[in-house]
C-alpha cells in the first residue's frame, strides 16, 4: 500500500474556519477512497463524481484539501489549499508523504458545479387545501414538545472560504487590505430579505410571503411572538430546509399554526402557511416561559455585555422583565450571560488551544522576543495520554519591554496576581520605573500558583533573558517562596549582583493589619524610606518609643519588622 493514498472526501457539507485545529470539514457522509499516486487530476475528479451517487455531484468545481502547519512548540494548525492541477495535486501527495507519521489520510472538500436546471429550482407551493392532507405530511414529535435546535445555516461559498484562508504568509499584511471599506463590510450580504424582522417588529403579525434571512431569524421571531403574547407552540417539525410550529393547544380551541420552508438556492426563508388565529390563552399566569431560554436572553443581552462584560446578574434580570415582562430565574440568567460571554470572547478551552498560535504570530512579527514555556504529561485518570502534553508554564517578554530596561532606573519589582476563570493559576509581572517615574512593565509569566519552582522560573528566564546587568535592586513582597526563588538562584539575585529589598507598601499594610495600630503605620513607612543609618536609626528609635504603648506580645512582634 505504500504506493496508495486514502482519501476521506467531504462533500456537501460545510467548512469550519474556528476550531481547535484550524480549519475543519464536516459532513454527513464522507467517502473514504483509496487511489494510487500515479493517478492524473482528471481522473481523480471522474472517481470522486462515480463514488458519489448524486444528482448533484455530476461537475467538480473546485476541490481543496487540509494542509498541516507546523506552528509554536511543535503544535499542528490546518489551513485549506487548493487542487487545480496536476501540479498542486502532486504537492498534495508530497505533502502526505511528509507528514505520513502524523497523517493516516487526506482530508479533501469538493464542491460542485450546479445544473442550469438546479439553479431555476424553487420549492413549489402547497396546493393542497384540505388540512388532513396538509398535516399528514408530518410526523409529530414526542409529548413534550421539545424543540430541535438544529443549526440551518448555509455552508459558506468554499471558494470565499478558501480564498480567505489560502494565503501562506498570514501574518503579513496584504496592500488591498489597506483600502479596505470598513462600513462596507458590515452591509448585511442580502439586504432585500433582512426587512422581513422590521416588518415583524412594526406590526407584531406574521404574513404568508415574508421573508427571513435564516433559519436562526424565522425561530427567533417565532419565540419572540409567542413570548410576548404569553402562548407557546409546539415543533411538528425541524427540518434544515423546513420549520412547522403550531400551538400547543391547537385543536383545543386554538388553531394557530406556521409553517415556513426555505427557498432553493436562493438562501432565504418564506412562509408558505400561516394561520394567524391564535385565540387561546393561559389558564395560569407564571412568571416564566419555556421558550425564554438561556439561549434566546443570550442574545438578546450580547450587546450589554459586550458593553460591559461586568454587568451583574441582577442587572439582566431587571432587563429581561422590562423587555419580555418575565422575570426569569438567577440561574437561567447566569447561564445567559456565559453563553453571551463565549459569543463574544469565546471560550477557555479554545482561548488556551490558541496560545501557540499567538506566540508564533509574535516571533514572527518580532522575532526577537522572548517566549520559553514548559508542558507536562497529560493524564486521564491515572493513565498516561500519549503523545499530548499540555501547558505548564510560561515566560514571555516583548522586546520593546527588553530595550527600555536599558534605559531605566536599576530597580525591579516583581508582584503575582491571581487568576479566578475557568483554569487558575498566577499571572506573574515584573515592572520597572523610567526616569520620568513611569511604571514600564518589562516581564510577563503564566504559571501554576505562587509557588517556590514557579518564581524561580520567572526570576530565572528574567535574569537570562531581561535584567542582564548587574547592582540592580529586586524589589517584592515577604512571600516565602520568593525567598526560596532568590535562594537558589546560586547568587544571580544576590549581592553584588542584585539586592533583594522588601516593598515596603506590603510592610505597611502587614504591619496595620497585624498590630491594628494607625497611630504607627507613618513611622513604619518613614523607616522605610531612610537613605541613611543615621537616618534610619533616629526613625526606628522613634518607633521603639511610640510603641512602648503596645502590648508586650505586638511590641516584640513589632520590633521584628526591622
Amino acid at each position: 500500500m505504500s504506493d496508495r493514498v486514502l482519501l476521506k472526501v467531504y462533500y456537501f457539507g460545510q467548512i469550519l474556519l474556528q476550531t481547535s485545529e484550524g480549519v475543519t470539514f464536516v459532513c454527513e457522509n464522507p467517502l473514504d477512497l483509496v487511489i494510487p499516486f500515479t493517478i492524473s487530476f482528471e481522473e481523480l475528479k471522474c472517481v470522486i463524481c462515480e463514488k458519489i451517487h448524486s444528482e448533484r455531484a455530476r461537475r467538480i468545481s473546485c476541490i481543496l484539501y487540509r494542509n498541516p502547519i507546523q506552528v509554536f512548540g511543535g503544535f499542528v494548525q490546518f489551513q485549506t489549499k487548493y487542487v487545480t492541477d496536476e501540479a498542486s495535486m502532486q504537492d498534495m501527495f508530497s505533502m502526505y508523504i511528509e507528514n505520513r507519521s502524523q497523517l493516516s489520510f487526506i482530508e479533501l472538500y469538493v464542491e460542485f458545479e450546479q445544473s442550469e436546471a438546479d439553479r431555476n429550482i424553487l420549492r413549489e407551493d402547497y396546493n393542497s387545501d384540505s388540512e388532513e392532507e396538509f398535516e399528514s405530511n408530518y410526523e409529530v414529535i414526542g409529548p413534550d414538545g421539545n424543540e430541535v435546535q438544529g443549526d440551518g445555516a448555509m455552508a459558506p461559498d468554499v471558494s470565499d472560504v478558501a480564498t480567505a484562508l489560502a494565503n501562506n504568509m498570514p501574518f503579513e499584511e496584504p496592500s488591498f487590505m489597506q483600502i479596505l471599506d470598513l462600513e462596507a463590510m458590515h452591509v448585511p450580504e442580502f439586504p432585500d430579505y433582512i426587512n422581513a424582522e422590521i416588518l415583524f417588529v412594526a406590526d407584531g403579525k406574521f404574513a404568508v410571503g415574508m421573508e427571513f434571512s435564516s433559519r436562526k431569524a424565522v425561530i427567533k421571531a417565532i419565540k419572540e411572538y409567542t413570548i410576548r403574547r404569553s402562548v407557546d407552540y409546539r415543533v411538528y417539525e425541524s427540518e434544515p430546509l423546513t420549520f412547522y410550529a403550531k400551538c400547543t393547544q391547537y385543536g383545543s380551541g386554538c388553531d394557530w399554526l406556521i409553517q415556513i420552508s426555505m427557498i432553493s438556492r436562493k438562501y432565504y426563508w418564506v412562509i408558505r402557511r400561516y394561520n394567524g388565529s391564535d385565540t387561546c390563552t393561559r389558564a395560569t399566569i407564571s412568571q416564566d416561559h419555556s421558550k425564554l431560554d438561556s439561549t434566546t436572553i443570550a442574545e438578546v443581552i450580547k450587546p450589554l455585555v459586550e458593553a460591559d462584560p461586568a454587568l451583574k446578574v441582577k442587572s439582566i434580570i431587571a432587563e429581561v422583565q422590562s423587555k419580555f415582562n418575565y422575570t426569569v430565574s438567577y440561574r437561567k440568567t447566569w447561564l445567559a450571560k456565559q453563553k453571551a460571554v463565549k459569543k463574544i470572547f469565546g471560550d477557555w478551552e479554545a482561548s488556551y488551544k490558541a496560545l501557540p498560535i499567538w506566540f508564533e504570530a509574535m516571533c514572527h512579527k518580532e522575532p526577537s522576543a522572548v517566549i520559553h514555556f514548559e508542558t507536562m504529561p497529560a493524564y486521564q485518570g491515572d493513565d498516561l495520554v500519549t503523545d499530548i502534553r499540555v501547558l505548564h508554564r510560561v515566560f514571555w517578554s516583548y522586546y520593546p519591554c527588553i530595550r527600555a530596561f536599558r534605559h531605566c532606573k536599576p530597580i525591579v519589582q516583581v508582584d503575582v496576581t491571581h487568576l479566578y476563570g475557568k483554569y487558575k493559576g498566577c499571572l506573574l509581572v515584573a515592572v520597572s520605573q523610567d526616569g520620568n517615574n513611569n511604571i514600564v512593565p518589562i516581564a510577563f509569566a503564566i504559571v501554576e500558583g505562587e509557588t517556590s519552582d514557579a518564581w524561580h522560573f520567572f526570576l530565572s528566564n528574567l535574569r537570562q533573558h531581561v535584567v542582564t546587568r548587574d547592582g540592580v535592586g529586586l524589589i517584592s513582597d515577604r512571600h516565602e517562596s520568593i525567598n526560596v526563588a532568590v535562594e537558589r538562584s546560586n547568587g544571580a539575585w544576590s549581592p553584588p549582583r542584585a539586592f533583594h529589598m522588601f516593598c515596603i507598601k506590603h510592610i505597611e499594610s502587614n504591619f496595620l493589619r497585624k498590630f491594628k495600630a494607625p497611630y504607627l503605620q507613618k513611622l513604619v513607612v518613614n523607616i522605610g524610606y531612610s537613605r541613611t543609618v543615621r537616618e534610619y536609626e533616629v526613625r526606628y528609635q522613634r518607633l521603639r518609643e511610640r510603641g512602648e504603648v503596645l502590648p508586650e506580645r505586638n511590641r516584640t512582634v513589632a520590633y521584628t519588622y526591622r
